[in-house]
């Protein structure tokens, strides 16, 4: 009996070694994430205000199309393009 309660607690303690080293591994990778991922999550955070603010983006659409206008109307041409290929892309796709 003592046999096999040594083999158990040699076991656990090789379970409880490995699980430390794994903790240890994931904590380095998420360390090196955590960089690109604040970055990603700001982004996300700056497209979620725009998007809860139309007049905003109404306003900087204005400013730029008077500062720019041929600029503004190639800009306004590939956008157009991009939504029809969407629109013709789910067509197909969706049953």
């Amino acid at each position: 009996m003592n046999q096999r309660l040594f083999a158990i607690e040699a076991k656990r303690a090789r379970l409880l070694e490995r699980a430390a080293r794994e903790r240890d591994d994931v904590a380095q990778t998420l360390q090196l994430w955590s960089q690109p991922l604040g970055f990603a999550d700001l982004c996300l955070g700056v497209l979620r205000y725009v998007i809860s603010s139309p007049l905003l983006v109404a306003g900087a659409m204005l400013v730029f199309a008077l500062v720019r206008p041929v600029r503004t109307l190639n800009w306004a041409q590939r956008a157009w393009g991009l939504w029809q290929g969407y629109r013709w892309l789910t067509q197909k796709v969706a049953p």
